[in-house]
């Protein structure tokens, strides 16, 4: 053994490392047997096991035809998937080794390794992990007179490369075949890691060893003179007669392989009697045998050039040489007829060879056959894989369509969740200004100054969104809710009379295209709007702060919703109302570009004896208004009328059409209309404007703008008309529809009779009452409501009224 074992009995000893040489699935399972019942019994210091195989390099593989094909004449992926699945078996043989030795509480490890030669690459494998004891398989058990098998061949090589501190054991399946001891160990010390029950063999293996490698080296050729003869049952049925050892044959001893049987406490021992054995001579000598065995020596030796049995003068000298002459005469005989019966083995071999080569030929005959039928069968599988490609490139084709069809509903389901969300967004807006509008007996909130301040952060400069001529706007955060609030300059009489009769008008009236009044702080003169996103008409046509353009379609919204705000104050009951300040600065428009006209402090209420029509007008002493958008006849007269509305959208039109400043816009337009040269005046950032359309509108404005109100045309009957007409004749398909409040939350259509319920939302009723029935929580925030009581949100019903009654149209189902 190794000396860095010791004695085993230290507490710090290294554990032994065992290796494992496994070939085959039979020959692994006794070798791991063999080797667990042998060096596994140290409980104090267990050895460590190396589960070795070598993978060598393949040189043919096998077809579905039973024959073997050089790997160079295959594909490469017949023989990648070979060798993947010789690797596989081989790893899963050792793993389930392993799991062997981690039943039996040894430590092991799988070393699945490649290389050229086995015998090197264990020995290399030795060296590496210093392996001290390494175990080898023998498939095959010797049988007299026979050649070596190759795994014999295999384990003889492995065992001789191997390093000189490693001890190694050859293993059958009958049990240990034969021992390579290291040149450390002249015997088996105490304390070392023996097979248990094997070492008086391994002592008889060493003795028979050296004795036949004295006697090849007195003979000269040992057992060269004899022919390489087949298992002969015959003629082990004689070798076995001139042995008197039982178990025992001459072939075993002659080539040192019988050390060990098959049952362990079977020995060599000598024989008394007459006869002698053969091992019997050899007892009290370490080398060479006695003279009473000389005889077998000269029968086995072979004299230079010769190839028979030893001659007549060599026998008698032989004979001359015993001490016991008669016995040996007998063995002489019985040598004799084991040759004749050799030789008739060896007649029978001969005529087995031929017939063996009649077979060979009939098996390349058939070889050839078997290869013209693969090259007609491989000719078929190239086609076929040829025709698989061809379909694969089909399938790859149709999945990338299906995967771009995919993409494009992926993009469409995600611009609709989109738009939903920001549905859901401007519906919770729209229903937080409608909870505001639940008021407590008032007309309008009341807000008190501390609220105003916190609302605007001390009216930071940060929050400032605009300035008027009566006061300042400020961005604020009330209720939850984004809001505009305007601070009145002055407390002097005109900015007070302007504050109330914004209140006055604005607290009175709801249309989905004016400024909702959400309430008021009167003390301060403070009045709290709608929160506007997208800021006035005019920052947008003038594109400030770098915004995007307004598209043309919406342009033609815009104009229609003006008009139809404007209509709705004229036809107010009981006073119609005059705006008297239209201008792109007081159209404020939201998130979706929706517009909405604001500030109408200059607002003046008709009286009710007054009967509006074009001849009806109220007459003023003072002028109020902005320039540019002032009704040519009140600028003379200073009579208002419902005509001065229509100059001042007439100016607003061409604002739209063109995004031009004022200051001679009639004029520039109206030259363009006459030459039919439309397109040069228009607002290119706009994009394609409809020509036809663009004209018509183009023209419809200058008609506003008219010198004399008579000659203007009716807002109501012939303005509004003919803008909503352009309107749904430029609508982009899908684009048109309703204000998002005006939608159910739950049936996704134009309410028609709304309630609002306690989340501050506004349902259809009967849609709300279905869910109340079975459940308690908000359809759109999904969190608990403190009650189930519905209020009819009647504003929100007339703002809906107003809007169908316009010509708006609910989306369809």
């Amino acid at each position: 053994m190794a000396a860095n074992e010791g004695d085993g009995t230290g507490a710090g000893a290294a554990p032994t490392v065992v290796g494992l040489a496994l070939g085959g699935s039979k020959s692994s399972a006794y070798v791991l047997q063999w080797a667990l019942a042998n060096f596994a019994r140290d409980d104090a210091a267990p050895p460590a096991f190396k589960l070795i195989h070598v993978l060598t390099p393949v040189l043919a593989v096998p077809t579905p035809m039973g024959g073997r094909l050089p790997i160079d004449e295959v594909k490469s992926t017949v023989a990648d998937d070979y060798l993947g699945k010789k690797w596989i078996k081989k790893q899963q043989m050792l793993f389930r080794c392993k799991d062997t030795c981690d039943e039996n509480k040894v430590e092991a490890q799988v070393l699945l390794v490649e290389g050229n030669d086995v015998a090197d690459t264990i020995s290399s494998l030795v060296s590496q992990y210093k392996i001290q004891i390494l175990v080898v398989g023998n498939s095959s058990s010797m049988i007299p007179f026979t050649r070596m098998s190759s795994v014999t061949r295999t384990s003889s090589k492995i065992c001789k490369s191997v390093p000189s501190f490693c001890t190694a054991y050859v293993v059958s399946k009958d049990g240990l075949s034969s021992v390579y001891a290291s040149e450390s160990e002249s015997g088996l010390p105490s304390g070392s890691l023996v097979p248990k029950g094997n070492s008086e063999s391994s002592e008889t293996e060493e003795f028979i060893d050296s004795s036949i490698s004295d006697l090849d080296d007195s003979s000269g050729r040992g057992l060269s003179g004899f022919p390489s003869l087949p298992r002969s049952n015959l003629a082990s049925e004689n070798l076995e007669s001139i042995s008197s050892v039982e178990g025992f044959n001459l072939y075993d001893y002659l080539t040192g392989n019988a050390s060990v049987y098959a049952n362990k406490d079977r020995r060599i021992t000598p024989c008394t009697g007459a006869q002698s054995s053969i091992s019997s001579q050899f007892q009290g000598s370490d080398k060479v045998p006695t003279k009473e065995s000389s005889l077998l020596g000269f029968m086995l030796s072979d004299k230079k050039g010769s190839d028979k049995v030893p001659t007549k003068q060599n026998s008698l000298l032989e004979l001359m040489l015993s001490e016991k002459k008669d016995d040996i005469s007998t063995e002489l005989e019985k040598l004799k007829l084991e040759l004749g019966h050799i030789q008739g083995a060896y007649k029978l071999v001969q005529d087995e060879s031929v017939d063996a080569s009649h077979q060979v030929n009939e098996l390349a005959a058939r070889r050839m056959e078997v290869e013209a039928q693969l090259s007609e069968i491989q000719a078929r599988v190239d086609k076929a894989n040829d025709d698989v490609q061809e379909q694969m490139a089909q399938r790859l084709l149709a999945e990338e369509a299906a995967t771009q069809l995919k993409d494009l509903v992926r993009a469409e389901v995600m611009q609709k969740n989109r738009l939903l969300a920001k549905a859901s967004k401007d519906a919770d807006r729209k229903a937080r200004l409608e909870k505001l509008l639940v008021l407590q007996g008032d007309s309008y909130s009341t807000f008190t100054w501390e609220e105003i301040d916190n609302a605007t952060a001390s009216f930071s400069e940060s929050l400032k969104i605009g300035t008027g001529s009566n006061g300042t706007v400020y961005k604020g955060h009330l209720n939850h809710l984004d809001v505009a609030i305007k601070v009145l300059h002055s407390n002097d009489s005109t900015s007070t009379k302007h504050f109330n009769q914004e209140l006055e008008v604005l607290s009175r009236i709801r249309h989905p295209h004016l400024l909702m009044l959400l309430g008021a702080c009167p003390d301060k003169g403070c009045l709290v709007y709608e929160y506007m996103e997208n800021g006035s008409l005019a920052d947008r046509l003038q594109r400030r702060k770098g915004t995007p353009a307004i598209p043309w379609v919406d342009r033609f919204r815009i104009a229609w919703e003006i008009a139809s705000a404007l209509v709705f104050l004229h036809s107010t009951k009981p006073s119609p109302i005059i705006h008297r300040d239209l201008k792109p600065e007081n159209v404020l428009l939201d998130s979706n570009l929706v517009s909405k006209i604001g500030d109408v402090g200059l607002s003046t209420l008709m009286p009710q004896k007054e009967t509006l029509s074009n001849r009806t007008v109220y007459k003023r002493t003072g002028l109020a208004g902005t320039l540019f958008y002032l009704d040519p006849e009140y600028q003379r007269s200073g009579q208002v009328s419902v005509k001065s509305d229509t100059y001042a959208l007439g100016m607003v039109i061409l604002e739209l059409l063109t995004a031009k400043s004022p200051i001679g816009l009639p004029e520039l337009v109206e030259r363009a209309v006459e030459d039919g040269q439309i397109t040069d005046v228009l607002d290119k950032s706009a994009g394609d404007w409809p020509v036809k359309e663009a004209h018509e509108l183009a023209q419809l404005g200058l008609k506003c703008l008219e010198m004399r109100s008579k000659d203007r045309p009716d807002l109501k009957s012939v303005v509004a008309v003919d803008l909503e007409r352009l309107k749904h004749s430029t609508a982009v398909p899908g684009l048109a529809g309703p204000p998002s409040h005006f939608m159910c939350p739950i049936l996704k259509k134009v309410m028609k009779n709304p309630c609002l319920a306690a989340d501050g939302y506004s349902y259809e009723h009967d849609a709300i009452v279905m869910w109340l029935c079975d459940q308690n929580t908000s359809p759109v925030t999904k969190a608990q409501l403190r009650d189930k009581k519905l209020v009819p949100n009647l504003s929100l019903m007339s703002a809906i009224a107003s809007w169908m009654a316009q010509g708006g149209r609910p989306l369809m189902e």
